[in-house]
């Protein structure tokens, strides 16, 4: 596969915005999951259903990108300034995302995995977008001005939850800093896994039922 030519600051960063608009449009999925507005999915069992199924399609679609060279080039032409260098031999961000919702879901009670979801959307989003227009102090490949507003972000999420009555302060707040730890730290995981798992992981030490 031929290098991919490197975009223009200008263009890489409406090309992250676009990339992120769609990442943080998932945020209605763990809305969806607290305020229970759709007939179906709405129970745990349903969205595991809904989840896998779009995981599995998710994955067959990057593997047909991946190793079909027709397939590969027709998926380029539409969303290839939306795929980051790395992603072009990998599964997609948005692939790792579903995979953590599914995750998400199974493990955690019904409120720490809206939290930690939320925290990975909003929280990896916002520090992404930020840390490109805005990022000049760099540590382990990221800004701090990015990760500042990547906090900024799930502290809110953490206060939303809260003032709904999903958490308590310290579940939130516990889980908005571990998100915001593991989206900033060089963890060989990738970020939709790492941010979901582990702060849903540190939330869940605290105890609550689903």
């Amino acid at each position: 596969m031929s290098a991919r030519p490197r975009l223009a600051p200008t263009r890489a960063l409406r090309a992250e915005v676009r990339r992120k608009a769609i990442h943080l449009a998932f945020i209605l999925v763990p809305l969806a999951w607290l305020q229970v507005w759709l007939p179906w999915p709405s129970t745990r069992s349903q969205w595991t259903l809904c989840l896998l199924l779009m995981v599995l399609v998710a994955v067959s679609l990057d593997l047909a990108r991946i190793h079909d060279h027709r397939f590969g080039a027709f998926f380029r032409r539409f969303f290839g300034e939306l795929i980051r260098r790395h992603e072009e031999t990998q599964l997609l961000g948005s692939t790792y995302l579903l995979l953590a919702t599914l995750l998400a879901v199974d493990l955690f009670p019904r409120p720490i995995a809206a939290a930690s979801v939320g925290f990975t959307v909003l929280g990896d989003g916002v520090a992404a977008i930020v840390g490109r227009a805005y990022g000049r102090t760099r540590f382990f490949g990221k800004s701090l001005e990015g990760a500042g507003a990547g906090l900024a972000a799930c502290l809110l999420w953490a206060a939303y939850l809260v003032s709904s009555g999903q958490l308590s302060w310290p579940v939130g707040l516990l889980g908005a800093l571990v998100a915001s730890l593991a989206e900033f730290l060089p963890i060989p995981l990738d970020d939709n896994l790492g941010i979901t798992l582990f702060s849903g992981y540190a939330m869940k030490l605290m105890g609550l039922p689903w």
